[in-house]
């Protein structure tokens, strides 16, 4: 209609009808273009809020799944400080100086020889992160990154799931270990499920060199696998904070 109107007034040269038709077409255009950049900015900030609505359930369910790892290491490295001082008949250190620095034993409470929590199981579980990350991928794969306006934020993210993938690498070579470990027992005759005493299972490893040797470095891959949960699950936390915090916005 405009554009009509504009193309007579130019015919007959008429040059306020034409200045008036012209300004109200930029005007049309730039009100139109103002409209859709402002239903694509509601249509992001939906988006952002659904996408951090999944990532804060997905860390939520993380952290709970790192309660459980936490709560059964600790277990293991109480059962296994216990089995290596009754074998090998000392205390075992608080840490270790080594060439990344001191490595602390991370605390666990005492195990009590008649504990119902025998050693052998405790051992031989190992409870490891699935690693909840479905709104994570799906939001890197459809490239919707992008939409969280709290460049700080995103990096959080990024910073959390890059030490999920670390934590998952140490776990495959955690799990290479404890497989060491349960060959050592099978090579020595034991099973987790024997019906022996806490007393029976040390005297079986003071007697075996190799099958102390090896509940050692497993002992020591447990004490660094519930060093970096606790880490991680800090991390967590505050990840999930900052995400309540920018939906807040």
């Amino acid at each position: 209609m405009i554009l009509r109107r504009l193309t007579q007034n130019l015919k007959e040269q008429n040059w306020t009808a034409i200045t008036i038709e012209f300004v109200l077409l930029v005007v049309g255009v730039f009100l139109g273009i103002q409209v859709a950049n402002w239903n694509e900015e509601r249509a992001d900030l939906a988006r952002e809020a659904v996408y951090l609505a999944s990532l804060a359930k997905d860390i939520r369910s993380d952290i709970a799944d790192m309660d459980e790892i936490n709560r059964v290491s600790t277990l293991r490295m109480s059962a296994m400080g216990y089995l290596i001082e009754q074998a090998a008949g000392v205390s075992l250190p608080s840490g270790f100086d080594s060439a990344r620095g001191r490595i602390e034993i991370e605390p666990s409470p005492p195990y009590a020889a008649d504990d119902a929590n025998t050693i052998g199981i405790a051992m031989f579980i190992l409870t490891t992160l699935d690693g909840n990350r479905l709104a994570y991928d799906t939001i890197i794969n459809s490239g919707g990154i992008g939409i969280i306006r709290d460049d700080t934020l995103v990096r959080a993210i990024q910073a959390y799931y890059s030490h999920v993938d670390k934590v998952l690498t140490f776990e495959a070579a955690m799990e290479i270990n404890r497989v060491k470990l349960i060959d050592a027992q099978q090579q020595a005759g034991l099973s987790p499920v024997d019906a022996m005493s806490a007393a029976q299972i040390a005297n079986a490893f003071q007697n075996d060199p190799a099958l102390l040797a090896a509940a050692k470095n497993y002992w020591l891959y447990t004490n660094r696998h519930l060093k970096l949960m606790k880490d991680l699950r800090a991390l967590a936390e505050r990840v999930v904070a900052d995400i309540a915090q920018g939906s807040a916005r």
